[in-house]
């Protein structure tokens, strides 16, 4: 009796699905994005240990994307000046495309510190009167608060120097986050910043 009634359950699952997809497929496009959207909104709340799934970080990785975003600014910034010196519809139509590059690379490293350094990486000195965690700690906050307003400049700006600050800032913290040794393996290193003794080494040294 137990197993007719589980088959009964299992089957009318099954049965119920299909329906749902039916009916999503024959919706209007306006009520399919609606839906779409609801189910986006559930899975984005269910609880997550981590951020993305635990054992796949790649922090070198992570470093190398944030200097193609860079490098990606710096070229958008000199087309830019390249293209102001037409005024046809197809140059000034490029150049709000390179601008939107600009921005759209920027916001990616700053969602990069802020989403994945800063919420995974740093950690807050578990021992309030640890003067040398506390130091090592103001370290790192500094260091990736530089890469985030050099992000904000570099969008602003065409000056090269300041894509070439956004470049030091992110290669100032690569040394802290050297290639795994094994390929896929996770890297979560406890202590990740060295600062040669001083919180504000990467201040006289921005290149790491």
């Amino acid at each position: 009796m137990k197993n007719t009634t589980l088959a009964g359950i299992v089957a009318g699952t099954i049965a119920g699905g299909l329906l749902a997809v039916n009916v999503l497929d024959a919706a209007a496009p306006d009520v399919r994005s609606i839906i779409q959207t609801a189910r986006a909104s559930v899975a984005a709340s269910l609880p997550a240990h981590c951020e993305i799934p635990c054992g796949i970080y790649d922090d070198h990785a992570e470093v190398g994307r944030m200097r193609l975003d860079a490098m990606t600014m710096k070229k958008a910034s000199a087309q830019i000046e390249t293209l102001a010196e037409k005024v046809d519809a197809a140059s000034l139509n490029t150049i709000a495309r390179w601008a939107m590059v600009k921005e759209e690379h920027g916001r990616k490293l700053q969602h990069t510190v802020a989403w994945y350094f800063l919420t995974q990486r740093v950690k807050a000195p578990a021992d309030a009167a640890d003067d040398a965690a506390r130091e090592k700690y103001h370290g790192q906050l500094a260091a990736f608060h530089r890469i985030s307003v050099g992000a904000m400049k570099a969008a602003q700006n065409l000056d090269p120097a300041a894509t070439d600050e956004l470049l030091a800032a992110i290669d100032a913290i690569a040394p802290w986050y050297p290639a795994s040794k094994g390929a896929g393996a996770a890297i979560v290193p406890d202590d990740h910043l060295a600062l040669d003794g001083t919180a504000d080494s990467w201040r006289s040294n921005p290149g790491g």
